[in-house]
């Protein structure tokens, strides 16, 4: 798995267009309302935005997602990070908040490669 995470705006999913030629056919977006991930696409954009909906139904993404790991294993995941500013004063925002920390931090840990893109720039940390 390659895990591309950066804060919003940053270039991450022309980056990863670039670096591995994907096509929109091979990228499946996610938005809140999509209940499953599809893993037969080669790339999972903005899979915070699934956390968001799995925790406003009231479930663990990190729990569903680590029973899906094994499926991720050749994806290209991108993840926007909302980990850094203010913390959120609506809990619902704050458990969305904590949960894609948790969800990133499974990712990372099972990725061969990390990449976190600032400005447009990528930069390998892992």
């Amino acid at each position: 798995m390659i895990l591309i995470i950066g804060g919003r705006y940053q270039g991450k999913l022309e980056y990863a267009k670039s670096r591995f030629g994907l096509s929109d056919e091979d990228i499946f977006t996610c938005d809140e309302a999509v209940d499953a991930i599809n893993f037969d696409r080669r790339c999972v954009a903005y899979i915070d935005r699934w956390v968001l909906g799995r925790v406003r139904a009231g479930e663990d993404p990190a729990a569903i997602l680590a029973a899906s790991l094994d499926r991720m294993a050749d994806a290209i995941v991108i993840c926007t990070d909302i980990s850094c500013g203010v913390v959120p004063a609506d809990a619902e925002m704050r458990a969305w908040r904590d949960a894609c920390g948790r969800v990133n931090a499974m990712l990372a840990d099972r990725a061969g490669e990390v990449w976190r893109l600032f400005c447009g720039l990528p930069q390998r940390i892992k």
